[in-house]
């Protein structure tokens, strides 16, 4: 688990929310977040400062363990360099174990994150409950 990941929780009776965040998500998988099952309602993946490259952010939504490169995401979001990428789910997708990882491209066998010519890093910030 990263060092960077921090989840925030509201107080039940008053908000079902968790906000998960990590300040510099790479390749290495971010696996099962919350230890459990949920609702992803929203995605914000901030590429915008120092990022020289185009990513991929690939989602598992039902595997406690994942093998990148071997183990096919359920989503795939591009993200493109110097941008913020935000997504609403106003429906919610449902997930019994929340995984991500950001890689070099959308092949499900990849596993790869370039770093050449970047200086800043990409945060992930997804809400769920």
């Amino acid at each position: 688990m990263s060092s960077n990941l921090k989840i925030a929780s509201f107080d039940t009776s008053v908000l079902q929310y968790k906000i998960v965040n990590d300040s510099s998500i790479t390749n290495a998988p971010l696996v099962d977040v919350l230890q459990g099952s949920g609702v992803l309602r929203d995605i914000s993946l901030d590429l915008s400062t120092g990022i020289n490259n185009d990513y991929y952010l690939k989602l598992w939504l039902q595997s406690a363990s994942l093998a990148l490169g071997t183990t096919p995401p359920d989503i795939i979001i591009k993200a493109d360099e110097d941008q913020i990428v935000r997504m609403n789910f106003p429906g919610g997708i449902p997930f019994s174990a929340l995984s991500a990882a950001l890689v070099d491209s959308n092949a499900d066998n990849s596993s790869a994150m370039t770093t050449t010519n970047n200086s800043g890093t990409v945060k992930i910030t997804m809400v769920v409950s």
